[in-house]
């Protein structure tokens, strides 16, 4: 089904209609893989609580109608909820250790309050995405990610010390063979043999552990073919003294699986488009609400917390398709799955020492993306001096190597949590930067061309402030303008008082430098077309000769290093950055 290489651009675009045919095939391929991977954190977290079988099989059927419904509506989109792209979700692996300390401190009811309480802080960081870019920066987001490998390490070593007390060798093995066949793969060039590692290492790891007579296919023989699950653990909303307890480390996972959702979609959008475009943060808005709409279901449902799938970004360069028929597919499977409960029985009963070989690839996983994360976006070396620094922090925490004063049951919580005291201490030093760096200048106004004598005295302060000659002067204020006049109306006077405009638009603009070049932020409304797009159109047809409506482009083309363009509801936020000439 799948080609054997990557290709350029898709041939189906999200738009397009795929074959009903090809979108059921394609659906049911990216399933497979993702089905035997999605159980594992729902089995580990119910295996571990140790409350018996009937709560993994609802575990297990809520947690795949959960991700097919979010499935759906990521597809879909419904209002400002969903990306409306294939981005399938999937359990997150990375809240294994939040959910089990939840279930084992607090039981199920204080599991499904912190959950939702994770959701709503997804839901908040979709609809304030423009202002929080500031704090959930490439620092923070990948230093969390390696802190989360510490924090998912203490379970796989949990994990593979009890799966290992009654038969020792044969689960050392069968752990060694799973983690030897999925790392042999994650380690070719093919991306096709990348993206089917995971689930080739459990299949190898099943045999092995049947070979070896440490797989118990109690549950399969057991589940009928068709039919519903037992009895639901029902819903209750705790809010007792281990709700508070675990409340800052769950916020923390609702900004995790909002910057996991943020990072997922941009990746799938530099491979599902034909054309080289900007980044659509509006679409990136709605697949962060998406997740946050499917942790709400998780929550409600008594399960696990859920996470944009990033396996997509490989299958859509591997299929180079990105129709959302094949979206629509991939929900309804995992629907129709959850209502056969032979099948989830299955998935459900791979053994402990094969999800401990699993979980240590992508404990791995989730190191090497986080320090990519901060060395790839980030220029600063002080930056990434901290992101070192709070892993470190997190590490001698989570493993408990100093001796902490006893600061009550919620401090010993929050100071014993790598995730908690790694993260704050990220978020502190960027702060301290921030405030301890030269203060960025702000300009605020009506968006309105009559702003425009107000705004060119405001560069001139600046560039003076910045010791800057004229001509350095006089092309911040060109490239000033020439933003001022792609974001604000020509057609419309503020001169008459007596009129009240409908809906009065801000422009803020703030002012930075770094060395000798300028960074000049423009924040405010503007027209749907994307300024940056617009720009690489001019640059890939390189005619000056432009039509006098995209004069204002070729000046800023000119003047200009880069130009960005981040469009979200609501607000457009325009980046130049300008050298001396």
């Amino acid at each position: 089904m799948a080609a054997s290489a990557a290709r350029e651009h898709p041939r189906y675009e999200a738009d397009e209609r795929l074959p009903l045919l090809s979108s059921a095939g394609y659906g049911l391929q990216f399933s497979l893989i993702a089905s035997a991977t999605l159980l594992v954190t729902p089995v580990i977290v119910a295996t571990a609580a140790d409350r018996g079988n009937s709560y993994v099989t609802w575990m297990v059927f809520a947690s795949l109608v959960v991700v097919g419904l979010s499935t759906i509506i990521q597809v879909r989109r419904l209002g400002f909820v969903g990306a409306g792209a294939v981005l399938p979700m999937f359990t997150a692996a990375f809240a294994i250790p939040f959910c089990i300390t939840a279930l084992v401190d607090g039981g199920p009811a204080t599991l499904t309050t912190l959950v939702v309480v994770s959701a709503i802080v997804q839901l908040v960081v979709s609809r304030w995405l423009f202002i929080l870019r500031r704090f959930v920066t490439p620092t923070v987001s990948g230093t969390v990610m390696m802190i989360l490998s510490i924090t998912l390490a203490s379970v796989v070593f949990d994990l593979l010390d009890e799966a290992t007390k009654a038969d020792p060798e044969e689960a050392s093995l069968t752990a060694l063979v799973t983690m030897v066949v999925a790392a042999a793969l994650v380690l070719r060039r093919s991306t096709l043999l990348r993206f089917w590692a995971p689930l080739a290492g459990i299949v190898v790891g099943c045999i092995a552990a049947g070979a070896l007579g440490i797989y118990d296919t109690t549950r399969i023989t057991e589940a009928a073919w068709v039919g519903l699950p037992g009895e639901a653990p029902g819903l209750a909303f705790d809010f007792g003294i281990d709700f508070w307890v675990l409340v800052p480390s769950f916020l923390f996972l609702g900004v995790i699986i909002a910057i996991q959702a943020n990072g997922a979609t941009i990746g799938m959008q530099r491979v599902a488009w034909r054309d080289d475009r900007a980044v659509d943060f509006r679409q990136v808005q709605g697949s962060v609400a998406g997740a946050g709409a499917s942790n709400l279901f998780a929550g409600l449902a008594g399960t696990v917390p859920n996470a944009v799938n990033p396996a997509i970004i490989p299958f859509i360069q591997i299929t180079s398709v990105a129709a959302r028929r094949m979206g629509y597919s991939i929900g309804l499977i995992l629907l129709l799955v959850a209502f056969l409960p032979k099948v989830s029985a299955v998935l459900s009963s791979i053994p402990g020492p094969v999800m401990t070989g699993y979980l240590i690839i992508i404990t791995g996983a989730l190191f090497v993306d986080g320090a990519r994360t901060v060395i790839q976006n980030e220029a600063s070396q002080e930056k990434i001096a901290i992101a070192g620094v709070c892993f470190w922090i997190a590490a001698s925490f989570q493993f408990e190597l100093f001796t902490l004063p006893d600061v009550g049951r919620a401090g010993n919580a929050l100071l014993k949590s790598g995730i908690t005291t790694g993260g704050l201490a990220a978020i502190a030093m960027i702060l301290y930067l921030e405030l301890t760096n030269p203060r960025r200048m702000r300009f605020r106004s009506q968006l309105h061309v009559d702003a425009l004598p107000d705004l060119n005295a405001f560069i001139t302060r600046f560039a003076q402030r910045r010791g800057w000659d004229q001509p350095m002067q006089d092309r911040l204020s060109a490239v000033a303008e020439e933003t001022l006049l792609t974001l604000a109306p020509l057609d419309l006077s503020l001169g008459d008082e007596s009129e009240e405009p409908e809906e009065v638009r801000q422009l803020v603009v703030l002012a930075s430098s770094e060395g000798e070049v300028a960074d000049l932020e423009f924040i405010g409304g503007g027209e749907n077309s994307n300024l940056e797009d617009q720009i690489r159109q001019i640059q890939e047809h390189d005619s000056l000769a432009a039509a006098e409506e995209e004069l204002s482009l070729v000046l800023l083309r000119s003047y200009t290093e880069s130009v960005e363009h981040q469009q979200y509801h609501g607000t457009d936020i325009i980046t130049v950055r300008v050298a001396p000439p």
